[in-house]
Parts: structure tokens; sequence; C-alpha cells
């Protein structure tokens, strides 16, 4: 499955997850994940039964299109593994690397050449 493809599923799916959501969330005090329900196929199976039980038709039909985007021959959860979350992401690219060379740093004071007086070269130089 193209790169494109799949950004257009899961901006479908999150389009109807936020839909699904408010629904549940106005008419039965439900609240629900959108974001694990996107990454884990229980959850999503469950609130996708769930959902399509109760007697409201716009429900019913966003609950058939999620089963087809996620569990339809081509779904998401069929074809392609989800993405990790969005904060595992950052927090795995935020890790620290350790340096490769050793960064050597000059003397914060120079002697002056003919007066014998030190300049700080601290500012001098560099933005401050």
């Amino acid at each position: 499955m193209n790169h494109n493809r799949l950004a257009l599923l899961e901006n479908q799916a999150f389009a109807l997850m936020g839909r699904m959501h408010v629904i549940l969330r106005r008419q039965n005090g439900r609240v629900t994940d959108i974001e694990y329900m996107r990454i884990n196929p229980d959850y999503c199976r469950y609130l996708l039964d769930m959902a399509s039980q109760l007697p409201n038709e716009d429900l019913q039909q966003i609950c058939m299109k999620l089963q087809d985007i996620y569990f339809g021959p081509e779904g998401l959860f069929v074809m392609a593994p989800p993405n990790p979350p969005l904060l595992a992401r950052v927090s795995a690219s935020a890790t620290p690397q350790p340096p490769t060379q050793e960064i050597r740093t000059a003397p914060a004071t120079v002697p002056h050449p003919g007066h014998g007086v030190e300049i700080d070269k601290t500012y001098i130089g560099r933005l401050r």
C-alpha cells in the first residue's frame, strides 16, 4: 500500500473516530480514546461493536465505514502495522546521542599581546 493511500485512510479514520467520539459522548456519556483506538485492534473492534448496537443511524454508518477502513480486505490493521502513538515517536527521537568526537573549547581568557592584560573572550565573536 503506498504512503498516499495509507495517509488518506488514516485521515478518514481519524475524522470518523472524532465524529463517533462526539456522538457517544453527547448521547451516552461514553468517552473514547481515539489514539488508542487507532493503534489497538481489540479496543477498536470493541468500540465498533458497542457503537453499532446503539439506535443511531449516523453512528451505525460511521461504524460500517470504520470497520471497512480498519478490518476490510485492505484495512489498516490487515495490511500494515499501525504507527506508534505520537508521544512514543517524540520520546524515541528525543533520546540524547553520545558525542562522536571530543569537543575542545578555548580558554575563557587569553593574554592580550603586548599589554600583559587578559581579555575575556567569552562573548567575543558570539551572539549574546
